[in-house]
């Protein structure tokens, strides 16, 4: 996932959604790429093309052409648009009686020169694509050459593996503002790729997305194969450890901390980015680092927003759209922190590098600043590397040596929620790959009452004809702090997101006393309950 980040900025992505065609609940778009996994279509239309809700808008102006066709609404799969030819375009799909062409056969039905209207087929067996182009007569004279030129671009039983990738699908149906992660997560699970298994794109993406949702199986099932390999490794070590000297748990883990922190000016510490448990534990050892002297939090991924400068949003970047590392956010604010991304984004600059430099800015300024560094992964290593990382160049550039605590590299079942232990029990290293200072099991288990230990929770019970609609389908349920979503709207993050399937029109949780907003979106990308809720 280090390459994650510049993902990010290579693709740009336009949504749609079905309407009154079930037969576009598979479609996927790429750019001015479209495929319908379930139909076996794809269509690489030309740039500045724009999709649209698979409706028919002028249904009345069509009617009688679709009638003579045996087209209908329940036919259509896809609607898109060129504003900048000034042409409509419609696509239906119908089996029929087998074409006795060899290959695909293609032909135009309706060729309506006087009002720009054409109608056109192509056909392979018994499976025919049937398009429907309206040409604005004021933008362009050429619409049968349009026309033409469509036929040749539908292709059927062939997918264009170049456009449609998992992370081309998790970009577009993951977006940077107000995402609906069960909506991605379904498209992710069901796209027409094949997947290589282990820790492989359609792995990371589902991981990703579905770690913002808590009380979802689909998480636990990934996490436990994701797991699995570690804990074989480490479950019997991890337990012969715990007795050991200068081995803690638990608060004593806080504790140990608190002594490193006091003596050193910089602490460097890792995450899965697949888990909350990661960003909790981060959360909880700000107050620690605060009263040692640190007033600094470096965060990867993370970009600066215009709004609101002192509340977490989705223009933060990508990491942040996780519940619990927008709590681990808040909570630096609150304490004081000054918190900066250390992001590289100079193509021209090695990512490590560039990351390292980035932190050394706030040295430039703050010879003795105290700095929290908070990465993904490997970033941390300083030493042994190949390439170099983060904490290596850190390291030269700095001549401080951090001190590296990495929690993503051990998995093992404890009866504790935290264990640390130094590096001094880890010589062997076909088992442990890092160079790191402290090795942390976290098993932390996420939950509001711990990220609001002081306040009292009051059932709260949200109801709607919509949701009684849905009943027995799993919705996910987004509950936002009102003053966030008052001041950023769409750009607020959910101070917790949950999986449900409604037994009636009600959904129960419980909640501090206070002012929220309740988003409850479907696994389809539908909104059906979006209204504020008092909890007394």
């Amino acid at each position: 996932m280090h390459r994650f980040f510049n993902f990010l900025f290579l693709f740009f992505f336009i949504s749609c959604a079905a309407q009154k065609s079930n037969l576009a609940d598979r479609n996927y778009f790429i750019r001015n790429y479209f495929y319908n996994d379930s139909l076996k279509v794809g269509i690489d239309f030309d740039k500045n093309i724009q999709f649209r809700k698979a409706s028919l808008v002028n249904e009345k102006e069509y009617k009688q052409l679709a009638k003579s066709n045996k087209l209908s609404t329940k036919d259509l799969f896809l609607v898109a648009d060129d504003k900048e030819k000034g042409v409509e375009m419609y696509f239906f799909y119908q089996n029929g009686t087998a074409s006795t062409a060899n290959g695909s056969n293609v032909k135009t039905v309706v060729s309506d020169t006087v009002n720009h209207i054409f109608l056109f087929q192509k056909q392979k067996g018994n499976r025919k694509v049937v398009g429907l182009l309206k040409a604005n007569s004021n933008k362009d004279s050429s619409s049968s050459v349009i026309a033409h030129d469509l036929l040749n671009k539908i292709a059927i039983d062939s997918m264009d593996n170049k456009n449609l990738s998992f992370v081309s699908i998790f970009i577009k149906n993951f977006p940077n503002i107000h995402p609906n992660p069960l909506f991605a997560s379904k498209k992710l699970q069901t796209a027409p790729l094949k997947s290589r298994g282990g820790n492989d794109d359609k792995f990371q993406f589902l991981s990703t997305v579905n770690a913002s949702m808590s009380n979802n199986k689909v998480y636990d099932s990934l996490i436990v194969g994701y797991e699995k390999e570690s804990k074989q490794n480490f479950n019997s070590l991890i337990a012969d450890l715990s007795t050991k000297e200068n081995v803690y748990s638990d608060e004593a883990v806080l504790g140990k901390i608190a002594e490193i922190a006091k003596e050193n000016q910089v602490i460097m510490l890792n995450e899965d980015h697949y888990y909350p448990k990661h960003r909790l534990l981060a959360m909880e050892l700000l107050e620690t680092l605060k009263v040692n002297g640190y007033n600094y939090l470096s965060l990867e991924g993370f970009r600066e927003s215009k709004e609101n400068m002192l509340t977490p949003n989705y223009g933060n970047g990508i990491y942040t759209d996780e519940p619990y590392f927008a709590h681990f956010i808040r909570k630096a604010f609150v304490l004081g922190f000054t918190v900066s991304g250390h992001e590289n984004v100079d193509k021209g600059v090695d990512r490590e590098l560039g990351q390292a430099k980035n932190v050394m800015k706030i040295l430039e300024k703050d010879p003795k600043a105290k700095i929290f560094i908070y990465v993904g992964h490997g970033h941390l290593e300083k030493a042994n590397a190949k390439p170099k990382r983060l904490g290596e160049y850190f390291k030269e550039l700095s001549g401080i040596n951090p001190i590296t605590i990495n929690q993503t590299v051990i998995c093992a079942d404890t009866k504790q929620d935290l264990t640390l232990v130094p590096r001094k029990y880890f010589t062997d290293t076909t088992k442990v790959k890092s160079s790191a200072d402290y090795f942390l099991v976290n098993n932390l288990k996420p939950t509001l009452k711990k990220i609001y230990p002081n306040a009292e929770f009051k059932k709260a019970i949200i109801k709607s004809k919509k949701i009684s609609e849905s009943k027995n389908k799993e919705v996910l349920v987004e509950i936002v702090d009102f003053k966030e979503f008052d001041a950023l709207k769409n750009l607020a993050i959910p101070i917790e997101s949950f999986l449900v399937v409604p037994k009636s029109g009600n959904i129960g949780f419980e909640l501090p006393i206070g002012k929220y907003h309740i988003f409850v979106k479907t696994e389809d990308d539908e909104v059906i309950y979006d209204e504020d809720l008092f909890v007394s």
